[in-house]
Order: structure tokens, then C-alpha cells, then sequence
């Protein structure tokens, strides 16, 4: 099958995909009570960042030279895609629905993205410590993440916009199909199928942006700090995309800066504890660019909501600058 080919079954996949996933994870967080807030920072958040977690664990488990390398950019690169695509791209669909600003509550955002921004920070501060401390850093990291879901579970409490949910599209299928309420069981099936075809669309991205790399001889970090995050990290976008779109603000954001928390602490744990953990200068450039507009995000978060018109030139803007980088320095 040719790159070409791969790019659009990819696609075609990830947008069957994002829909059943996002309509899933929307219902069965309607039949348990939760609120948009912890659907998105956490369920929703968890869920999409599966496919990038599991690179670094793979690339450390099958061993060869390019192993640390690679587990290292998929690392740094999963919150850079994150804080600059991810960003961006809901700001750009907001942008694109008429729209100047995302409806989301500012004191949870806020909480949200200062949780990954302190992560990070440790994090990248893992690399100039003694390995030792490193353990420290990554229970650090732990501690953290717990505190953050503790937090958002217990300030989000209580039902998420009751009678506004859809109906669950296998629905049909089940009791649905007679006006009944379908069963939990079915959500689930429907949630697991979702994330099965997430999973897939992401690889077939993976090996056309393999098939690219090789064709132009990039390296192994290159290549896992700017073309895996760009395919694993599309379930994020893509269900954030969609939300937007449906006018669900609050699941589309959490959703993008509840996997950032998530991935600057544990797959960051994987690193810290499993890998030498040195980055190369194009690595800390990533990370410089990831803090930057993790930044531009926050103070972009006001009363009125998140101002799309900031953040979707700043997140579009930071990639296009780093990419321009790192055609420059050829690592």
C-alpha cells in the first residue's frame, strides 16, 4: 500500500473512529453522573493518549541502539504535539464554527494546564540531576498526577449537562433500538471499538510518516519527537475537533490539556526510570517550544473562556517554527 493509500485509510478510520469514541465516552459519563470537566481531563484524556504511551514502552522492550533515542522523543514529543497542534487546531475548528472563543470555566483550565506545566518542568529538570534523584522526580510525577485527578474528580462533581447528550450510536443494536435505554455493557463495547480503530488509524499514519522519514533519512529522535506524536497524538485532536464542533468547549479542551497532564507524568515516569534521559539540543528545543505555548494557553484562559484567536496562530505558528528548525540542523 502506498503513503498516499496510508493517509487515507488512516484518515477515514480516525474520523469513523473519533465519531463512535466521542458520542461513547459522552454517554456512558452521562450514565454515571460525571461532569464535562473529568470526562475530558480524565476518561476521554486517558483514553486518546493510549497510542503515544505505548511507543516508549515498546521501543525500550524491543531493545537496539535507537531504543533510549526513540523512547526519549516520543516522550518530549507526545506534550509538544499536544501544546502546539493540539492547541491549535481546537482554537482553529472554533475559530472555523464563527466563534472567537472557547466556553470553558476559567479556574479548572487554569488548574489543568499549571498541572502540566509544573510535570514538565520536573520533568526536563530530571535531566540535569544525578540518576538517583531521578527516582524522585518520577514519584514526584506520580504524586502529582494523583493529586490532579483527586482534585478534578472532587471540583467537577455532579451531572454533566443532563438531557443535551446523545444517543449512543450502536444504540440500535441494543435495547436502544425500541426506545429503551441501551445497556452499559453495549457503551463499553462501542468505547473499546472506538479505541481499537483510534489505535489502528494512528499506525497507518505511523507507517506513512515511516515510510517519509526513510525516504528523506531522518533520525531515529527526529523522527519520534516530530512525525509519531503527529500520528498517535490524532485521537486527541480529532475528538477534540469533533467536540468543538458539536459545541461541547469544556470535553474538547480537557480532552487536549487533560493528556498533556497525562503524559508529562507517566509515560515521563517511563523515562526517567527506564532511560538515560538526556536530550539533544533539538530535544530541549521541543521542550522550550511545549512550555511556550502550554504558556500562551494559560494566558489566554479568561473569564469570558479560552481566546481562540491567540492560541490558534501561537500553537499553529510554534510547530511550523520548530519544524522549520529542525529542517535547518539536519540532527
Amino acid at each position: 500500500m502506498g503513503i498516499a493509500a496510508l493517509f487515507l485509510a488512516g484518515l477515514l478510520l480516525m474520523l469513523a473512529a473519533a465519531a463512535l469514541f466521542t458520542n461513547a465516552v459522552e454517554w456512558e459519563a452521562g450514565r454515571l453522573g460525571l461532569g464535562h470537566q473529568v470526562t475530558g481531563s480524565l476518561l476521554a484524556a486517558i483514553g486518546t493518549a493510549l497510542p503515544e504511551s505505548i511507543v516508549p514502552v515498546v521501543a525500550l522492550v524491543g531493545g537496539g541502539a535507537a531504543a533510549a533515542q526513540t523512547a526519549t522523543g516520543a516522550i518530549l514529543g507526545a506534550p509538544f504535539m499536544l501544546a502546539t497542534i493540539g492547541l491549535g487546531l481546537t482554537a482553529c475548528v472554533c475559530l472555523a464554527s464563527g466563534r472567537s472563543r472557547l466556553s470553558v470555566p476559567a479556574g479548572q483550565s487554569r488548574t489543568v494546564l499549571s498541572t502540566f506545566l509544573v510535570s514538565y518542568a520536573l520533568l526536563i529538570l530530571g535531566a540535569f540531576v544525578p540518576t538517583p534523584w531521578r527516582y524522585l522526580d518520577a514519584a514526584l510525577l506520580a504524586g502529582l498526577y494523583a493529586m490532579f485527578v483527586v482534585r478534578t474528580v472532587r471540583a467537577t462533581a455532579g451531572p454533566a449537562s443532563p438531557g443535551k447528550e446523545e444517543r449512543l450510536l450502536l444504540g440500535r443494536l441494543g435495547r436502544g433500538a425500541g426506545g429503551h435505554q441501551p445497556s452499559v455493557w453495549l457503551g463499553l463495547l462501542q468505547l473499546v471499538v472506538a479505541l481499537v480503530g483510534l489505535s489502528l488509524a494512528s499506525e497507518l499514519f505511523l507507517l506513512a510518516l515511516h515510510g517519509i522519514a526513510g525516504a528523506i533519512g531522518l533520525s531515529a529522535l527526529v523522527l519520534a519527537l516530530l512525525l509519531v506524536p503527529l500520528a498517535t497524538e490524532l485521537p486527541e485532536m480529532a475528538a477534540g475537533s469533533l467536540w468543538v464542533a458539536r459545541g461541547r468547549d469544556v470535553l474538547a479542551l480537557s480532552n487536549v490539556t487533560g493528556a498533556m497532564a497525562f503524559q508529562a507524568t507517566v509515560p515521563a515516569i517511563i523515562g526517567l526510570c527506564f532511560t538515560p534521559w538526556n536530550p539533544s539540543g533539538i530535544g530541549f528545543l521541543a521542550a522550550a517550544a511545549t512550555i511556550t505555548g502550554a504558556l500562551i494557553g494559560l494566558a489566554a484562559i479568561g473569564n469570558r473562556g479560552l481566546d481562540a484567536r491567540v492560541v490558534a496562530p501561537a500553537g499553529i505558528g510554534l510547530y511550523a517554527l520548530y519544524v522549520v528548525a529542525v529542517v535547518v540542523a539536519r540532527p
